[in-house]
């Protein structure tokens, strides 16, 4: 169960931060902000949803890959995604926009909460409030590496679960994510096939526990 626990914490912390860019960043100052935040802006300003295949590596402190996990995820602002890994074990988490439901499929159970339960001490408590991305982060450009644009962003509040979390930008879009939590683990997510503006029902993201699987919580 750890493994799903750091899986899902990832990939809220994930959402929440997409999501609070695309609300919050527009509140930069052009003439201030250097290119790559401002490139930041425009993208997240315009980017309503996008699909996206993912390879996620977990690091220990020491840089070591404890586990690596692939898939593919769609994402629709505000607040829905679905995460499905493929590999190494069948799992999927969706959030409808008020839940969060993650679908075990080899042990045929259901669990499911609610994101503002999901949001107690994690990055999702962002979503909460209205401040400028400046006031919830240090944002620092850290350049180009291999055709990315990686910027740093490190919380301000002490209560966050992350000490830093970085953020790759490519010509196609978002490239790459990292989280570090403050015992120096590391979830890094590579993305690939990345596409914006995808037309995507909303039914697509209620989610039906199958018939049979056991259903945990009630969101």
């Amino acid at each position: 169960m750890k493994g799903i626990d750091q899986r899902i914490l990832s990939i809220i912390s994930l959402w929440t931060l997409f999501a609070t860019l695309m609300i919050q960043t527009a509140m930069l100052s052009a003439q201030e902000t250097p290119e790559v935040l401002q490139r930041l802006n425009n993208f997240t300003e315009s980017v309503n949803s996008f699909s996206a295949d993912f390879v996620q590596t977990v690091y220990d402190a020491d840089s070591n890959p404890l586990q690596e996990s692939s898939g593919n995820v769609l994402l629709k602002k505000p607040g829905r995604f679905i995460w499905n890994y493929t590999q190494p074990s069948p799992q999927q988490i969706v959030a409808d926009g008020q839940r969060v439901w993650l679908y075990d499929i080899e042990l045929e159970q259901v669990t499911v909460s609610s994101l503002a339960e999901q949001g107690t001490g994690t990055p999702l408590s962002l979503l909460m409030g209205s401040k400028p991305l400046e006031q919830e982060f240090e944002l620092r450009p850290l350049g180009n590496s291999d055709g990315i644009e990686w910027v740093e962003l490190k919380p301000r509040s002490q209560e966050s679960d992350f000490e830093l979390v970085y953020l790759g930008l490519s010509e196609s879009g978002l490239a790459a994510m990292e989280l570090r939590d403050s015992f120096g683990q590391a979830t890094q997510i590579r993305f690939s096939s990345f596409k914006q503006g995808v037309q995507i029902d909303d039914e697509k993201f209620q989610f039906v526990p199958p018939a049979g699987v056991d259903v945990i919580g009630n969101g």
